[in-house]
């Protein structure tokens, strides 16, 4: 853990200039306190005026001194840590057993570098807002809130299945193209009950689409957003981050290539495009062309359901 934290630190500084990454590295030293040698660190580089550097910095501090709970841990008297699940870009997630209503959960606990942001922080809160209000059998339900040493977290239902990540990539599962699109239906289908509630998901991934028996689970809504009522054609960077439809719609048509890719056997080292390399239907082709927003995009998931069905019949 030592060696991580130092590892962490000296990458973390390793672009900045010889006197500012001294006076970073020795107001980390001096504090004890996460929080104090964060702001420290924060309020160093601010003065300096490098984002870039920065970030870097912030990211490289807030992972070494964050607040990283262990099995056996116990959280507000009732959570009894099980397991560590994983670490998004806002919250560390945890397997806990509930002593009080006698269940397991998964409790999410917001990040270091988020913590000391107040828009951040109002983000993490906003995902339970989001839990709560949804109702849908393919969403986990929101159970509590609270507070563990000054890290806000929040309880959800545990959902005991697999991602697609573990099963293209751990498991080796293999999908036809009919199957891909079949699979397709069901994340699309979900992602039209979030637009039905003007939300969207914005993370629309292999790890975060997870099967639990013969049923699909979409979790961590820490990037969900309320849908923009701007329709406008403008390209953003990033078409995940899109405040629009548009964004879950970019997420589904990766997550079908990776579905695709599962059975893809490559004949030659030369790079070449998923088109080239896919053997696709012609219908598929349009699809994901249109999701990927190559060709004019969708609007609504339901045009999409109607194309999907014309694959899979």
């Amino acid at each position: 853990m030592k060696r991580q934290k130092k590892d962490a630190t000296a990458q973390a500084t390793d672009a900045i200039p010889v006197n500012t990454k001294d006076m970073a590295i020795n107001t980390i030293k001096e504090n004890a306190a996460a929080e104090a040698a964060f702001s420290a660190a924060k309020s160093i580089l601010v003065r300096k005026g490098g984002d870039s550097i920065m970030k870097s910095l912030m990211l490289g501090v807030s992972d070494a001194f964050d607040l990283k709970l262990t099995k056996a841990d116990m959280i507000d008297g009732r959570y009894l840590i099980e397991e560590y699940l994983g670490c998004g870009s806002y919250g560390r997630s945890y397997l806990v057993f509930d002593q009080v209503k006698g269940r397991r959960a998964v409790l999410k606990m917001l990040r270091l570098h988020k913590r000391l942001s107040r828009k951040s922080t109002e983000h993490f809160r906003q995902e339970s807002y989001w839990l709560t209000e949804l109702d849908h059998p393919a969403l986990p339900c929101f159970y509590e809130r609270g507070t563990f040493k000054k890290a806000p977290f929040f309880t959800m239902e545990y959902v005991n299945g697999k991602t697609f990540e573990q099963l293209i990539f751990e498991e080796g599962m293999v999908f036809s193209e009919k199957t891909a699109f079949k699979t397709a239906i069901k994340l699309n289908d979900i992602i039209g009950y979030l637009h039905s509630k003007n939300l969207v998901h914005r993370d629309i991934r292999i790890p975060n689409v997870m099967v639990e028996g013969p049923e699909l689970k979409l979790i961590d809504f820490g990037l969900a957003r309320r849908l923009g009522s701007n329709k406008s054609n403008k390209k953003v960077k990033n078409p995940f981050r899109e405040q629009s439809v548009r964004s879950d719609f970019y997420g589904l048509g990766h997550f079908l290539l990776f579905l695709l890719y599962s059975s893809y056997e490559p004949e030659t080292d030369q790079e070449q495009t998923w088109e080239e390399e896919l053997t696709l239907t012609l219908d598929a082709r349009r699809i994901i062309r249109k999701l990927l927003q190559i060709d004019e995009p969708y609007d609504d998931w339901r045009d999409i359901q109607k194309d999907f069905m014309r694959v899979t019949v």
